[in-house]
């Protein structure tokens, strides 16, 4: 009805403006209007990027995406329930831990645990010491400006850490040697003739440290696998795990209790023939272990205090026990 009555009107310069847009020919008004469109969809995809990409930049690691036994989604510091009991830090801990906090609350079924996901052994120290959260976790003794911070460290379960290999490898062990010329880039191949895959975590890592710590000529070979780039480097528990399932000959150090409690479809190696099991690192003969522990920037009271005393009780080391790992505590006798 409206392009009927400015025909009307207007009859030349209109039928000659419909013929200019029906030929794709847009006048000056046209493609001011266009450059307009194009700028402010620019300006928002900036917006939207920017939105995305600041908080990752100026954040702590821990205000990120936070999993909890309730499922909780993502959490800002700002919208944390601070009646919770917030615990983060070492992957090599989140499996352990949230089975014991799930059992914890099965019992208390009025209190709610929230346990994070991984932001490493430094960052769990970081977040307690900043007042984030209530517990930290940590997979490797403190350092020494960790120490000075005095923070309080319970220990509450020690793990093998195992050369674990994919499950298409056919062999069952390596020796000491073995293990360093396969870091060192020496050896290439299992026996079966099939290409080794080795993967890396970061530098500082727990597992790593657990070899490094007994065999020096590994920590050798390992430091000069990082300088010169030689092998793929993981930065999380679950980025080792989802690499070794998926990637056929290959290997890389992780702890046990981690393969058993996810039931990850993976081999731990024996070294110098001997397995990486319970009774073996009891008796001493297998020495690649580390302990996990809370660390807290007091002795834990209130919800803390009942989340150790937990663990630290029969029911809590049986549930240790049973997932892979050795406990230690107070009803470990």
């Amino acid at each position: 009805m409206v392009a009927a009555l400015r025909d009307e009107d207007q009859p030349g310069e209109l039928e000659e403006e419909e013929a200019d847009l029906a030929r794709g020919v847009a006048g000056p008004a046209n493609l001011v209007a266009l450059w307009a469109a194009l700028a402010a969809a620019l300006v928002g995809v900036v917006a939207a990027t920017w939105a995305v990409l600041a908080p990752l930049t100026r954040e702590p690691p821990w205000r990120g995406v936070a999993a909890g036994i309730d499922e909780a989604s993502a959490l800002e510091e700002e919208s944390i329930d601070h009646a919770a009991l917030r615990l983060a830090g070492s992957g090599s801990n989140l499996p352990l831990t949230r089975e014991l906090a799930e059992a914890f609350v099965r019992r208390n079924p009025t209190q709610r645990v929230i346990v994070f996901e991984s932001v490493g052994s430094t960052g769990g120290v970081r977040a307690v010491s900043d007042g984030v959260v209530d517990l930290g976790l940590i997979s490797r003794p403190l350092r020494p400006k960790e120490e000075a911070l005095g923070l309080v460290v319970i220990p509450y379960a020690r793990v093998a850490v195992a050369a674990v290999t994919n499950l298409d490898v056919v062999d069952e062990g390596l020796s000491q040697r073995e293990l360093v010329e396969v870091y060192a880039g020496e050896r290439r191949r299992w026996s079966n003739g099939a290409l080794i895959t080795v993967l890396q975590r970061e530098r500082g890592d727990s597992s790593h440290f657990a070899f490094d710590r007994v065999l020096p000529d590994f920590a050798a070979a390992n430091d000069a696998a990082y300088r010169e780039g030689r092998w793929r480097v993981l930065y999380h528990d679950r980025a080792m795990h989802e690499a070794l399932v998926s990637t056929p000959g290959a290997i890389g150090l992780l702890d046990v209790g981690a393969t058993q409690t996810q039931a990850l479809a993976l081999r731990a190696l024996s070294i110098d023939g001997v397995a990486p099991t319970e009774e073996n690192m009891r008796s001493g003969r297998y020495p690649f272990v580390k302990d996990l522990a809370f660390v807290s920037v007091e002795q834990p009271r209130g919800l803390a205090a009942e989340l150790i005393e937990f663990v630290r009780s029969a029911d809590g080391q049986a549930l240790i026990r049973q997932s892979g790992y050795i406990p230690i505590g107070e009803a470990e006798g």
